[in-house]
């Protein structure tokens, strides 16, 4: 679903408010993408790990939250957002969209709302204050940090591309790479932490963020290793 835009090229000192209503109307018919992150806070939030949080939360190998047969978010309840202290950064970021990139230059875009939407807007303050009040900070790091692995992995493949005159173990690795990003097994923090760990003889750590840390350290070697 395409979501029409108000303004775009938007910093983060224009002004901008919004005052959630809670009636729940951008909880449906959305595409949620998720990254790493944002699975584990989730996982941890429901007590289960990245890997079954994966398994039966999501969509599109795990990329995307699961919504059910009415195009509903599975975690809108009664009361509201079932996982709000830990929902993603997009739905922190309503009505706002972020973007960022490859050189790490940074925008935003202040979305048309649902014709239902009870919610109210503002020019009382700036996108900036909006921000801080979501508490989106760890989040867009967290964003920004997964997209950089992500130009990493696709300017890797490409300086690797094999040639005519290459062997057939370096053009094997590629499509391993490939396969390995395309189908979601990048996704999995728990999995991923627990083998590097493993290997290595270390201890899981316990905090989100430092299991993070281990994640990008995984992920940069396997990158580099297999190409």
């Amino acid at each position: 679903m395409t979501i029409p835009i108000r303004r775009t090229s938007l910093d983060r000192e224009h002004p901008f408010s919004f005052a959630c209503r809670c009636c729940g109307q951008c909880c449906r018919a959305k595409k949620i993408q998720v990254n790493p992150y944002e699975t584990a806070r989730l996982a941890r939030n429901l007590g289960v790990s990245t890997t079954e949080f994966i398994a039966r939360y999501t969509v599109e190998n795990g990329s995307c939250l699961r919504f059910d047969d009415n195009n509903i978010c599975v975690f809108l309840g009664p009361e509201g957002c079932s996982v709000h202290a830990d929902r993603p950064l997009v739905c922190r970021l309503y009505p706002l969209g972020r973007h960022v990139n490859e050189q790490g230059e940074e925008w935003f875009s202040e979305l048309e709302p649902e014709a239902e939407c009870r919610g109210a807007f503002g020019t009382g303050s700036a996108i900036a204050d909006y921000l801080e009040d979501q508490g989106a900070a760890d989040y867009m790091r967290a964003a920004d940090s997964y997209f950089a692995i992500l130009w990493t992995m696709m300017n890797a493949l490409d300086i690797s591309a094999p040639d005519d005159d290459s062997d057939e173990s370096a053009e094997s690795d590629n499509r391993d790479t490939e396969a390995f990003f395309a189908s979601g097994g990048w996704l999995d923090m728990d999995k991923s932490v627990k083998r590097y760990c493993r290997e290595r003889e270390i201890p899981i750590p316990d905090p989100v963020d430092e299991k993070m840390c281990i994640h990008h350290q995984a992920l940069h070697l396997w990158i580099h290793g297999s190409l």
